[in-house]
């Protein structure tokens, strides 16, 4: 069992394969566009939190993947898939903090992590990450 992190952010990306690759990002009210994701609550693991996170602030329902503590310090990435397809038009949240929840196929301005850290997670090789799946 690997150490769970104080935080923890979610790569959604789509259960089918789609011919131009997507991911899901959050615009939060303060901060701007990010990945959904947070703070663990007690007891929590790393890919429940990020299940967690994906759900309230996009109303999601996902599958953990994969999951990689060593992309960033301090923290993991969940690699969630969501059966959802990808759409051209964001949708709103029930998370008062999130303004707007859409499918990115390049990272948008007013990022609130730089578009070094999301080109980091774009081209990461999940098969070399820890599988969460049997």
């Amino acid at each position: 069992m690997t150490e769970d992190n104080e935080w923890v952010v979610a790569w959604v990306i789509p259960e089918t394969e789609i011919e131009v690759p997507c991911w899901l990002m959050v615009r939060h009210s303060e901060r701007g566009w990010e990945l959904p994701g947070g703070k663990l609550e007690n007891g929590e693991s790393n890919e429940i939190a990020a299940l967690r996170e994906v759900y309230e602030e996009t109303g999601l329902l996902g599958t953990a993947i994969a999951i990689d503590s060593d992309l960033f310090e301090g923290g993991s990435v969940v690699l969630v898939k969501v059966s959802e397809e990808p759409g051209p038009y964001g949708w709103e949240s029930e998370d008062n903090n999130i303004e707007e929840v859409g499918w990115c196929i390049e990272p948008p301005g007013d990022l609130y992590w730089g578009e070094k850290e999301i080109r980091k997670i774009i081209t990461h090789d999940w098969s070399a990450s820890r599988s969460l799946v049997s």
